[in-house]
């Protein structure tokens, strides 16, 4: 929000680079500015568009657990603080289909003919800051992603818990929207793999986001059980391992084992596992309530874009 304030920052939101040419120092960078159909500097953000709007979709800032209208704010606090208009879910693009949200605009702001528009600007350095996405984990079919209506990664469980999220910070899972009293995680999905799924290297960041996540559940809820299955715990922060310890002093179960087999009883919609735990030897079953899987991340899925135009090489792991 301070970017977007700040009078020698020009920030481009809903935008990419097209293309760009010279050398460094004297860059010639061309970005096309997408049309957002709706005028970010005269919106004021008063949603009266959006209840008029008739199309309801998934909202994919809340994982799809919500839904959000064809014209909406991206997310809270989102720069620049002004309603988009998604146009291939929009009826307005022919006003006599709908039209409803340039109706009851005040501030006049809907523009169901705005174009792209292409920037040219000059720079001496670029920086790549290309972000991540996160791994898909259906492609672990032993863990019932996607079968399991209770079985969920950790990015929907940010969304489930957070305050401003589609319950409002009341923890549910999905099938019953019951507050569940046995939460378990499955460590390393997507990571640490050599299998032929998911990747070999480790993604550095899941093992202190379940232990952040566990420690909320345990403040929030405190007579839930949680048990955390895992290859090795990697608190390599300052402060991560202290924070490791408060949550097993808090009572989170840490086993040592990553699970084969996940199976649903369809009655209660519980889940059993089936783990080795290795530091017993022994086989055991765990029924949960609620299963998390902490995905791991990988590269960009237009990284490749972005090493051609600027003539960039990565390492094995992208």
């Amino acid at each position: 929000m301070d970017v977007g304030r700040h009078p020698r920052v020009e920030l481009f939101t809903n935008s990419e680079v097209e293309s760009v040419t010279g050398f460094v120092g004297n860059f010639n960078v061309t970005v096309r500015k997408k049309a957002r159909y709706v005028d970010a500097n005269e919106c004021t953000a008063c949603a009266e568009c959006a209840k008029v709007c008739p199309v309801a979709v998934p909202d994919e800032y809340q994982q799809g657990f919500s839904s959000r209208k064809a014209i909406y704010l991206p997310f809270p606090q989102a720069v620049p603080s002004a309603y988009v208009l998604d146009m291939d879910n929009c009826l307005g693009n022919n006003p006599i289909a709908c039209g409803k949200c340039a109706q009851v605009c005040e501030k006049k702001c809907i523009d169901y003919d705005d174009q792209d528009e292409l920037v040219k600007i000059e720079a001496g350095v670029i920086i790549a800051a290309t972000g991540m996405d996160v791994y898909d984990p259906t492609e672990y079919d032993e863990y019932g992603y996607t079968r399991y209506e209770n079985v969920i990664t950790s990015m929907e469980f940010e969304r489930l818990i957070c305050a401003g999220g589609p319950t409002e910070g009341h923890f549910i899972r999905p099938s019953d929207r019951k507050i569940p009293k046995r939460i378990g995680f499955i460590q390393c999905v997507g990571s640490r793999s050599k299998d032929g799924r998911g990747n070999p290297y480790c993604s550095n960041i899941c093992c202190m986001n379940t232990v952040k996540d566990t420690l909320l559940l345990c403040d929030h809820y405190p007579g839930v059980e949680a048990k955390v299955f895992y290859m090795d715990m990697r608190a390599f922060g300052k402060g991560f391992e202290d924070l490791y310890m408060r949550s097993k002093e808090e009572g989170v179960k840490y086993i040592r084992g990553i699970p084969g087999d996940v199976v649903e009883d369809p009655k209660s919609r519980n889940l059993v596992l089936t783990v080795e735990n290795t530091t017993t030897g022994k086989l055991e079953k765990h029924e949960l309530e609620m299963l998390v899987l902490s995905q791991g991340v990988i590269p960009r899925k237009d990284q490749e874009q972005i090493k051609k135009l600027l003539t960039l090489s990565s390492t094995s792991d992208g």
